[in-house]
């Protein structure tokens, strides 16, 4: 469940909350979906004569659905096909969405919406966490729970041997 090679939420999430390498600017394709840098890129056809006519080069947008390991469902995004291979590369949706600088921690677009939900929820299972020490509850087998869709399934004794 926990996202960071350290062991850290704390550090994940102060150091996407000061990500400045995105754009501002409101007109950016990140608001309408996951788009990893892409963008419209302008030029000209050239044939044989010489005749420039202008075209443009759209990126590879897809309609998909990506599974989110810590909201434990499958979000609909606009998607590229460069943004799907560095998922991929980057060990999963919730990883790309925390560690990516194409998803900024401001805006409104599909992937900072998202992200904030993730960074939410791993937040109220920290808080969830210090409570059960506070109680006096052992957290070590919290990350033993094996997820079945929408329902909790406790590892049996014989999957632990």
């Amino acid at each position: 469940m926990d996202v960071s090679d350290d062991g850290n939420i704390d550090s994940i999430i102060i150091s996407t909350t000061t990500n400045t390498n995105c754009n501002p600017n409101p007109l950016f394709p990140s608001r309408r979906g996951l788009y990893d840098g892409k963008d419209v890129r302008f030029g000209n056809n050239v044939p044989f004569s010489m005749k420039k006519t202008r075209r443009r080069w759209n990126p590879n947008v897809q309609e998909k659905r990506v599974y989110s390991e810590i909201l434990d469902e499958m979000i609909p995004f606009h998607i590229t096909t460069s943004a799907l291979r560095s998922i991929d590369k980057m060990g999963g949706l919730d990883q790309y969405l925390l560690k990516s600088r194409h998803v900024s921690t401001k805006g409104e677009g599909e992937g900072q919406r998202i992200r904030n939900r993730v960074v939410q929820k791993m937040m109220h299972e920290k808080e969830l966490k210090k409570q059960a020490i506070a109680r006096g509850e052992s957290v070590e087998d919290w990350n033993k729970i094996v997820l079945v869709g929408k329902k909790i399934k406790q590892p049996s004794a014989s999957e632990e041997e």
